[in-house]
């Protein structure tokens, strides 16, 4: 019987133990070498390929969690790849796929750094290598070959890169890839994976680096089904079942062919149907921190630039990215803390349901949330199912 996630990460855990894991001084006099190696390159494939060495070459000799802790050192010296963490994290999960060649070592030694693109890496890793994908490998892939049923944080990640996967092994025939994802059990695991196809979509227009085509062929883009004459499409061609996800993802396109003009992207969420305007503005909301780079300040003044009315589905967006880039609920708390009157529930809310996802222990949640501010403790609670 394949051993659990948990069981390898109990044996990571006690080869640390043993033998110790590399200091932060290592980790930044590495990400030193890189950057000096890497950051002169003026052409960006030319610099992401420089790194993308660098990190693979750590993640051989050292690990898969030290090539994390080294990419996470180095977005403090060089700013484009902050811009680009997530891409990188990618990278680096395809990579430990083809290192440990077993996707559930490979995915138990991913972390949740920059959105946990590394466990989406994996998945797309694990997928190519595949002669042929069928119903049964897709249905079986997050609980048969990967154990992450520990903790929804881990589902998620898991069937989000399954989303992923599908996507670039079916060459970006969305259709398929979503008819992929209808073969999960049930309607939270087809959204997660559904979550995955329209992210790749989106992401493989606008950072066609971040794909495996890309990575060598610099001006060949994937298929990405986007229309800059038509912001809202594909959500507002697929069938029902897909459009939440779809537009869970589509505001990064929207600011792209906005040229990042917050105010024209709000107006186009506003045209959304009414029943994904509100998930529209949600998604703007992480675009607004991730484009700030999770300054709270810029992040609400942008918030307030579309309808007040929808000012505070903007913020939860918001909050959100601000906990998930490191799976750290207290960066939460702080923003929330930061909010006037009018968003702070909904804002302690948003920050009780990340937390349902990333910790399975009740006490821990209720903990968390008990370092809100005292009239929204139980607002968090409730959202955590932690009263």
């Amino acid at each position: 019987m394949r051993p659990s996630l948990l069981c390898r990460l109990l044996v990571y855990v006690v080869s640390l133990a043993l033998f110790g894991t590399p200091s932060f001084a290592q980790e930044k006099n590495e990400a030193g070498q890189l950057w000096g190696q890497c950051g002169g390159h003026q052409h960006q494939p030319q610099k992401r390929q420089c790194y993308h060495a660098g990190l693979e070459k750590i993640l051989r000799t050292q690990g898969t969690e030290h090539a994390l802790a080294t990419l996470d050192t180095l977005t403090r010296q060089d700013l484009d790849v902050l811009r680009d963490a997530h891409p990188y994290t990618h990278h680096l999960g395809r990579a430990s796929f083809a290192y440990y060649k077993d996707v559930a070592e490979a995915f138990a030694h991913c972390r949740e750094t920059f959105w946990s693109g590394c466990y989406h890496g994996v998945l797309e890793g694990y997928l190519r290598s595949l002669p042929e994908v069928r119903a049964d490998t897709i249905a079986a892939v997050c609980t048969r070959e990967i154990d992450a049923w520990q903790s929804t944080f881990l589902q998620y990640q898991c069937l989000h890169g399954l989303g992923h996967g599908l996507t670039l092994y079916f060459d970006y025939q969305l259709p398929t890839a979503l008819e992929g994802c209808d073969a999960l059990a049930s309607p939270w695991e087809r959204e997660s994976c559904y979550s995955g196809v329209f992210m790749e979509n989106v992401v493989a227009f606008l950072q066609p680096h971040h794909t495996h085509q890309g990575e060598h062929q610099h001006d060949d883009r994937p298929r990405s089904l986007l229309r800059p004459e038509d912001p809202l499409y594909p959500c507002n061609a697929v069938d029902e079942p897909y459009q939440r996800a779809c537009y869970r993802m589509q505001s990064s396109a929207i600011l792209a062919f906005s040229q990042h003009d917050f105010t024209k992207a709000f107006q186009v969420c506003a045209g959304a149907p009414a029943a994904f305007v509100a998930v529209c503005y949600e998604s703007l909301g992480r675009d607004v921190s991730g484009f700030t780079l999770r300054n709270a300040e810029k992040t609400m003044s942008l918030c307030r630039q579309g309808n007040p009315e929808q000012a505070t589905a903007c913020l939860v967006g918001a909050v959100k990215d601000f906990i998930l880039t490191h799976a750290d609920p207290q960066r939460g708390l702080v923003f929330c803390r930061r909010l006037d009157d009018a968003s702070k529930e909904a804002c302690y809310a948003a920050t009780g349901e990340v937390l349902l996802s990333l910790y399975p222990d009740n006490q821990q949640r209720a903990q968390s949330c008990a370092q809100a501010e005292t009239e929204y403790i139980d607002a968090c609670k409730e959202a955590a199912a932690a009263l």
